[in-house]
């Protein structure tokens, strides 16, 4: 299957769309807005169930032709020697970058793709935690944490199994920790112990195949299945507004890798999307050190493949 590059509507921004019947266009109102400002979150069904068995057939494929046994992984899937070519085209997909317009603005740049693999019998657990956790103790800027911080980014799971692994403390995007979370924390704005204690105010949101939920990241949340009843696959991409500043977030995926003779074997939307943000990436070089920041927490901290 193929998808077309729209870039002879928007050549300024290479603005990418999928227009297979696969995607399932998402027009936000001003209370759904108003409701990811607020609660920090907003869960939308992108896939019909034929793209939902597409991907699941491709990752079972890719799998299947690498002697992948892992029973957990978290596979960077736009990576040379760790792609999966048959859901590359996930980051074109019309709905999903239609929500993070009205969410963000307009000339939308992926920024962060992974794939989670989990198999039944799997011990899945993070703490609670923001996603601040690759930045050095004393460059975590309190005020990212409140009403006024201009937010950048959207994180977003996509599932492609029925899927209760995020949880989420509404709202705590725009505040610092309360005193609930603060005694959980401890004097770390990052992570709390994995076996610490439940907080009040946290909500499990259970996904349905081909549904995602958009979420900021800076809220207090955690992936969380305990012994996993079921295989957990779920795709994980962020996205930037090329409208505004970038947060510490953006310049996740290692663009140093995206050669042209990599850029050449992708899919048109694929190869243009990467193209955008190798040219966003050029406009901040700012961010090469949160990037390097992510790249060596990566290796310390999450066993990624």
């Amino acid at each position: 299957m193929t998808c077309g590059c729209n870039c002879a509507r928007r050549p300024d921004t290479c603005d990418l769309a999928m227009t297979s019947p696969s995607s399932i266009a998402v027009a936000l109102n001003e209370a759904e807005r108003r409701h990811f400002r607020e609660q920090g979150y907003l869960v939308r069904r992108i896939l019909d169930d034929a793209a939902v068995a597409r991907y699941v057939d491709a990752v079972d494929a890719s799998r299947r032709e690498r002697g992948d046994t892992q029973r957990m992984s978290n596979l960077q899937f736009l990576q040379p020697g760790k792609a999966i070519p048959g859901i590359q085209d996930v980051i074109c997909n019309e709905a999903i970058l239609g929500v993070c317009r009205d969410l963000l603005g307009e000339r939308i740049i992926v920024d962060g793709a992974s794939l989670f693999y989990g198999e039944a019998g799997v011990d899945y657990r993070q703490g609670w935690h923001r996603d601040v956790l690759q930045v050095p103790d004393d460059q975590v800027d309190p005020n990212w944490f409140s009403e006024d911080y201009h937010y950048n980014y959207v994180q977003m799971n996509l599932s492609l199994t029925v899927d209760g692994c995020l949880w989420i403390v509404p709202g705590s995007h725009r505040r610092q920790l309360n005193a609930e979370e603060r005694a959980l924390f401890g004097n770390t704005e990052k992570m709390a112990p994995v076996d610490g204690a439940e907080l009040s105010e946290g909500r499990q949101l259970v996904l349905q195949p081909g549904e995602a939920v958009f979420y900021n990241n800076y809220a207090v949340h955690r992936g969380y299945g305990a012994v996993l009843k079921d295989r957990r696959i779920t795709i994980h991409l962020g996205f930037h507004s090329a409208e505004h500043a970038p947060t510490l977030h953006f310049g996740v995926l290692d663009h140093t890798e995206y050669t042209l003779d990599y850029l050449a074997s992708l899919e048109p939307c694929v190869r243009e999307a990467l193209r955008a943000h190798l040219v966003e990436r050029a406009r901040y070089p700012e961010v090469n050190v949160f990037h390097a920041y992510h790249q060596q927490f990566l290796k310390k901290e999450f066993k990624t493949t």
